[in-house]
């Protein structure tokens, strides 16, 4: 039960603007799991990959095109797509950089076995997510607003930003992409494809460490798998929702309540 409840949290808040890795610590802080470290994080990277492959499931008409666009005849199709696939990996660089450069550091962040100081933490870093996503809800969406080199690199480097526990991926860097003039439209589709190559790398870096497979890898992983797969498709699809109408201040305020309870809970028990 407590695999299948992460797996919705992961599910739900991974593309929801609200920080799947932070609410995974307060899970597993307020539930009081206490996970091995390799197979909380193995478990932790399971339930990422069921959201990329969610992604890939949402976007897969947007990825086949820009994949077709690529080796295209058409040369302005072409141009499109390989410059559009060279944002994507031009933004992940400076996250791809951070992480892997203080990647020991950002570890400590998410070990809960070491304390509540990540919990506490995360706390903090949700009333940063918060304030973002509601003040560029006010940003006006002209419709038209297009990426450019260095909207891109501003975006990619919040995406760093959002490696701590508590400041959402897909908020921060939609949030960001609003403010910078990008449209609505555009500011969501771009995050999700910046989400895949994140999520697989990641998972790629961590999974190289495991050694005992069978340790980790259980009925309950599968469960929880399922589960992040499955809320992650209904979840890209609210939250495109959210983006067109203009409404993402209101996950905004869920951050700023659910920081405020985290950290009274945490002081007080």
């Amino acid at each position: 039960m407590e695999t299948l409840l992460l797996g919705i949290i992961q599910g739900l808040t991974e593309f929801l603007p609200v920080s799947s890795s932070g609410h995974l610590i307060l899970a597993q802080t307020f539930l009081g799991m206490d996970t091995e470290p390799d197979a909380g994080t193995f478990l932790a990277v399971m339930l990422h990959v069921a959201t990329g492959i969610a992604v890939l499931i949402v976007f897969r008409k947007d990825i086949l095109n820009i994949i077709r666009g690529c080796f295209s005849k058409d040369i302005t199709l072409r141009k499109d797509s390989l410059t559009y696939s060279g944002w994507v990996v031009l933004a992940t660089i400076p996250a791809m950089i951070i992480g892997l450069t203080f990647k020991s550091f950002f570890d400590g962040m998410f070990d809960t076995s070491s304390g509540n100081a990540p919990a506490y933490l995360t706390s903090l870093m949700l009333f940063f997510t918060a304030g973002l996503l509601i003040f560029s809800s006010k940003k006006e969406d002209s419709g038209n607003g297009k990426l450019t080199f260095a909207k891109v690199i501003i975006i990619g480097l919040m995406q760093a930003v959002a490696i701590m526990p508590g400041i959402s991926r897909s908020g921060s860097t939609i949030a960001i992409a609003l403010l910078i003039g990008v449209s609505r439209e555009e500011a969501g589709r771009f995050s999700f494809m910046l989400s895949l190559p994140v999520i697989f790398g990641a998972a790629l870096l961590d999974a190289r460490k495991f050694k005992n497979w069978e340790s980790v890898l259980t009925f309950d992983l599968v469960v929880g798998f399922i589960a992040a797969f499955v809320i992650g498709i209904v979840a890209i699809k609210l939250l495109l929702s959210f983006i067109k109408k203009g409404k993402l201040h209101y996950f905004g305020y869920y951050c700023a309540t659910a920081a405020t309870v985290s950290l009274v809970w945490l002081t007080v028990r």
